[in-house]
C-alpha cells in the first residue's frame, strides 16, 4: 500500500481550560491509536487553540493537535471525519534566489511590516538591503510619543503612526487578518524568532502586545543591519531616476543612492510619495482600505463579560 510523509489534525478537543495541553495531546494520542496508526514516537504540538465560553460556569479550551505520521497508509477520508480528524500539509515557505546580479543594494522605502520582512529576508540571503526611513528609530520614536504626551507638539515624520515599524508599533491590534494565507505561518513564526510568544502561532486571536511589538521591531532591524544591510533613519524619500527597467539612482533629502531594485512599502500615508508617482509614467491602481475607531474599556470589565467568575483568571 502506498505510504506517504503527512501530518494529521484532530480537531474539536475540549477540555477545562485549566487543563494542560499535555491532557489534549493524550486525547490526540488515543484518537490516533483508534485509527490503526502506530503512536511510537509521535510528537504531538497544538496547531489551534480557543475558547469557547458560551457557558460561563464550564469555560473550555477548544484545542487542534497535529501530529506528523512518517509513512502513514492511505486512509479514506471518511474514516478520517469520523475520528475527528483531517490530514494537512504543512506550508513551507521557501524563496528562491536569483541568478542575476544587481548593479548595486536594494533600496527599500519604509520600516513598516512589507519593509522589515522585505529587508529581513533580502538581507539573509545577502543582498545587503537599504532602508529608508523617514522617521526615528524605535527608542527615539517613543521618546518622542511621550513628548508629545506632555507637549502636544507633534513631530510630522516621528509619532505615534510613523517611524520604524510604521503605524502598527504603537498598536498591532489581534492579529486575525489573512489566517488562510500561506505566508501567514511565516509572518508568525518570525515574530516568534525576534521575542513574541510562543503562542500567536496557534491561538485563534493571537496578540503580540504593544510593548513587545516595539523590542521585535528594533531586534528585526538590528538583525538586518547585523546581516550587512543598512537602516536609514530621518530620511525621506523624494524621488527614483530609472534607466530602462533598471532603477539606478534614488533621491533623497540626504542624496543619491544607487539602488539595483527598488521596493516601494510605503503605506497608504505618503502623500507626496504617490503624488510624485502621478506625476510618471507608470501603472498606478488604487486599492481598497478600511478605517477604523478605536473604543477602549477597562479590561477587568470585558474579561467579566466573557468569562463571569472566572475574570482575571490567569490561563485566560
Amino acid at each position: 500500500m502506498k505510504t506517504l510523509n503527512s501530518t494529521i489534525v484532530f480537531n474539536n478537543i475540549k477540555l477545562p481550560f485549566d487543563a494542560s495541553a499535555q491532557e489534549a495531546f493524550s486525547v490526540a494520542i488515543q484518537k490516533l491509536r483508534a485509527l490503526g496508526i502506530s503512536t511510537r514516537d509521535v510528537k504531538p504540538y497544538v496547531y489551534k487553540r480557543s475558547i469557547d465560553a458560551r457557558n460561563k460556569q464550564s469555560i473550555k479550551f477548544v484545542y487542534s493537535i497535529a501530529i506528523n505520521i512518517r509513512e502513514l497508509k492511505q486512509i479514506p477520508e471518511e474514516k478520517l471525519a469520523k475520528g475527528g480528524a483531517v490530514l494537512i500539509s504543512e506550508q513551507q515557505t521557501d524563496f528562491s534566489i536569483g541568478e542575476a546580479k544587481l548593479s548595486a543594494p536594494p533600496v527599500i522605502v519604509g520600516t513598516g511590516p512589507a519593509g522589515m520582512y522585505a529587508g529581513l529576508v533580502l538581507a539573509e540571503q545577502g543582498y545587503a538591503p537599504i532602508l529608508l526611513e523617514r522617521g526615528a528609530s524605535v527608542k527615539e520614536r517613543i521618546e518622542a510619543v511621550n513628548r508629545f504626551n506632555i507637549t502636544h507638539i507633534l513631530d510630522k515624520n516621528t509619532n505615534i503612526q510613523f517611524g520604524a515599524g510604521g503605524a502598527g508599533t504603537f498598536s498591532d491590534g489581534k492579529l486575525v487578518t489573512r489566517t488562510n494565507d500561506p505566508l501567514s505561518s511565516y509572518v508568525m513564526q518570525r515574530l516568534v524568532e525576534f521575542g513574541a510568544k510562543e503562542e500567536i502561532k496557534y491561538i485563534a486571536k493571537p496578540h503580540v502586545g504593544t510593548d513587545v511589538l516595539a523590542v521585535i521591531v528594533n531586534n528585526i532591524l538590528n538583525r538586518i543591519e547585523e546581516l550587512g544591510g543598512k537602516v536609514l533613519y530621518n530620511t525621506t524619500f523624494l524621488d527614483f531616476e530609472c534607466n530602462g527597467d533598471r532603477v539606478f539612482s534614488v533621491t533623497t533629502d540626504k542624496g543619491k543612492i544607487e539602488a539595483g531594485a527598488l521596493i516601494l512599502a510605503i503605506g497608504h500615508s505618503a502623500r507626496d510619495t504617490y503624488k510624485m508617482l502621478l506625476g510618471k509614467n507608470l501603472s498606478i491602481e488604487s486599492k481598497d482600505f478600511s478605517v477604523g475607531m478605536r473604543i477602549e474599556h477597562l479590561r477587568e470589565d470585558i474579561d467579566k463579560s466573557l468569562y463571569g467568575d472566572f475574570a482575571g483568571h490567569p490561563l485566560l
